[in-house]
């Protein structure tokens, strides 16, 4: 990504020099088919969904594919506190989450799949090293976690994109809904790792070097998903 440029005007003897500023280059997003997660491409040339998925395109995903729920845990359309279709999808397992991505591979003819711990890091960092992007505080208003002095804390999701995105383009890249990666914990692989944090969650899970496991067929109303694809 090309970053934004800057220049002085040599102005007259005697008079101000004035500062030109160049805004910033736009992001590079897409969407592979109609209702499907926008997103956007990161430096290292992997494409992540600019949100997590949320709670319509899972529902485009169950019309067209008569999905059904087996696992262990709450519903997707039944969280326990009001979602609208823009909030995040929760109640998903990772096991329904991989059908999501292997029903959008199918649906766009590309390789879409989940992200692991480590592209979760690096997309959510947007190039910081801070414990959170914006620094070194959680502050306020930055994210949807249990003290994260926003509207939905400890009460359920925030609508998908309701907090400013970071220098990657990366909208809540922590915090409202843990995301489930590939990430195997333990030799059998049948736990993965979840990454970010959610509403219900301290701020000292929303800090890049924070994660969590769980197995793969557990639905919790904190647990949600993003996918990624190689765009480069």
């Amino acid at each position: 990504m090309l970053a934004a440029l800057a220049w002085l005007a040599l102005a007259p003897a005697g008079q101000a020099q004035q500062r030109f500023v160049l805004p910033e280059a736009q992001k590079l997003t897409f969407s592979d088919c109609q209702g499907c997660p926008p997103m956007v491409v990161l430096p290292s040339g992997l494409a992540i969904s600019q949100t997590p998925v949320t709670k319509a395109q899972f529902a485009l995903f169950v019309r067209e594919t008569n999905f059904t729920q087996q696992d262990w845990g709450c519903v997707w359309g039944e969280p326990e506190f009001p979602q609208a279709p823009n909030h995040p999808v929760v109640c998903v397992s990772w096991n329904d989450a991989a059908a999501f991505a292997a029903w959008l591979a199918t649906k766009s003819g590309k390789p879409y799949r989940l992200p692991t711990l480590d592209e979760m890091r690096y997309a959510a960092a947007g190039g910081e090293s801070s414990p959170y992007w914006w620094g070194q505080d959680v502050g306020t208003g930055r994210a949807n976690c249990r003290q994260c002095g926003s509207k939905w804390d400890g009460k359920g999701t925030a609508p998908a994109a309701t907090f400013k995105p970071n220098r990657y383009g990366v909208s809540d890249a922590v915090g409202n809904v843990w995301v489930w990666t590939t990430t195997c914990h333990g030799s059998a692989c049948n736990e993965r790792m979840l990454f970010g944090g959610a509403w219900s969650s301290p701020p000292s899970d929303l800090r890049a070097t924070r994660s969590i496991w769980n197995e793969i067929g557990l639905r919790f109303n904190t647990y949600g998903f993003r996918v990624v694809i190689d765009a480069s």
